[in-house]
């Protein structure tokens, strides 16, 4: 029989490698430039070098208004400053003295979309292509501007992407670490089918969204589809396969002068199938509010409700001791530092109320996480991109109702659990990259059957569409 509290460890194990190869690309894949004004200073320099050196330039502007060659040197450092604002009223000036410029009409079109002014950039867009000898790299710096462009105002869209690859951990079935466990106060000598056992599995993930334009003050109907199948090389009773989609309204608070604030009422379905044999099946709704305090910082909140129906099968034939509701409470806080480097951190508390006291628990896990992007130390053919390498880090406390009389008959089960995950993404070409990780997870229990730890490192590629 497989330990229900191990089946449990392994699908945590199994979400947080979705979190970790999906989460960082629902983003359009187009053009790798969003809609904020988060600065951009290049390496080498410091942003009090750049604040000194524009308010020289501000002044020689202010002395002499002809002067492009100063004029578009202010425009350039206010938007690696991030004051977008300052740069297209510089560059704006500028077409007053040098109207149908190209360059110029390329700039204010790339700063435009970087604030989501989305109509009054592919105006700018197409005036440079309308002009005589365009260079081709600007017709397809252009070309790909305007079909991002085309994506973000579509009534209806839809994007997403998919990876697969290869996974190795040390501790692939969850098994335990030692073979003498205790059981009521007495020694208790595990079988190798539930002891920690290496393995590896290929897998593949996809997340899909779609979104319709309601084009009434900003609401939209959004549908989020998760997917994950992994099938292991030997412990075919861990083979996998999920789903999990999310479905409703979002409505713009900007009608009730709370600017840049979303709230998200959503129906939540989804199921989970092991070795072949349905092990849960749920259902429930969520609520959710983002926020958008500044173009570097957002954030998120979200209350959810699922009941979890859990099936019986042979190999797992109390599965249905689970049974019942869940109750999430959570939070998420993404900054950009700089156009390089963001951090991020979360904080979730759920309440699962099980058929099995001993199953019932509540649980509080927190998280803190940073992502670098940095120039390739080498490079592939049309490599379109940066390198990027994440480090998350988190922990987490698990506290059970009541004690399990088979395992421990006066004391109810404690955990806690930690992880620490790195991953290197590398961009192969426009829609392509390749993903590695490498991760650690540790469970501590009190009952020593559910005590583990993990070393796992995972190679894929993904395509984003």
């Amino acid at each position: 029989m497989v330990s229900r509290r191990r089946t449990r460890f392994l699908l945590l194990g199994v979400f947080a490698l979705m979190a970790a190869v999906i989460a960082p690309h629902q983003a359009s894949a187009q053009v790798r430039e969003e809609a904020n004004v988060a600065p951009r200073i290049p390496e080498g320099q410091q942003p009090q070098q750049i604040e000194e050196r524009r308010q020289r330039l501000f002044n020689l502007m202010l002395a002499n208004p002809a002067d492009l060659d100063t004029a578009f040197e202010y425009a350039s450092l206010s938007s690696q400053a991030g004051d977008l604002e300052a740069a297209i009223s510089t560059l704006e000036r500028m077409l007053i003295f040098a109207p149908d410029v190209p360059r110029l009409q390329l700039e204010l079109g790339v700063l435009y979309f970087r604030l989501g002014s989305y109509e009054v950039a592919r105006n700018y867009f197409n005036s440079v292509l309308s002009a005589p000898n365009v260079p081709d790299p600007v017709k397809l710096r252009v070309d790909r501007y305007l079909a991002a462009i085309k994506t973000q105002t579509a009534v209806n869209r839809f994007d997403g992407a998919v990876l697969f690859g290869a996974r190795y951990q040390s501790n692939a079935n969850g098994g335990a670490i030692d073979r003498i466990i205790d059981l009521n106060g007495r020694d208790f000598i595990l079988n190798d089918a539930a002891l920690a056992d290496a393995d590896t599995n290929a897998f593949v993930s996809g997340s899909f969204h779609y979104s319709h334009d309601f084009s009434t003050q900003g609401d939209r109907f959004d549908v989020d589809l998760s997917t994950y199948g992994a099938l292991y090389a030997q412990h075919d009773e861990i083979n996998i396969a999920l789903a999990d989609v999310r479905f409703g309204p979002v409505f713009n608070l900007d009608r009730f002068r709370l600017e840049d604030t979303e709230l998200g009422v959503y129906g939540i379905l989804g199921g989970i199938v092991l070795q072949g044999d349905p092990y849960r099946l749920g259902g429930g709704a969520g609520i959710k509010l983002s926020k958008r305090f500044s173009p570097q910082t957002r954030a998120e909140v979200r209350f959810e409700y699922q009941y979890q129906d859990y099936r019986n099968s042979t190999l797992r034939p109390t599965a249905d001791d689970r049974t019942g509701d869940k109750y999430l409470v959570g939070g998420v806080l993404l900054h950009q530092l700089t156009d390089r480097v963001s951090v991020f951190g979360f904080l979730n508390s759920e309440r699962t109320e099980a058929r099995r006291e001993y199953e019932s628990n509540r649980q509080i896990e927190a998280g803190l996480g940073v992502n670098y992007s940095f120039a390739a130390p080498l490079t592939f053919k049309n490599e379109p991109g940066l390198w990027t390498v994440g480090l998350a880090a988190g922990f987490g406390r698990r506290l059970y109702d009541e004690p399990d009389p088979d395992i421990n008959a006066r004391v109810a089960q404690r955990d806690v659990e930690s992880f620490v995950r790195g991953t290197l993404t590398i961009p192969l070409a426009e829609t392509w990259s390749m993903q590695t990780t490498v991760g650690y997870q540790n469970v501590s229990s009190n009952y020593d059957i559910d005590s583990f730890d993990n070393i796992s490192t995972s190679i894929g590629f993904m395509k984003r569409f």
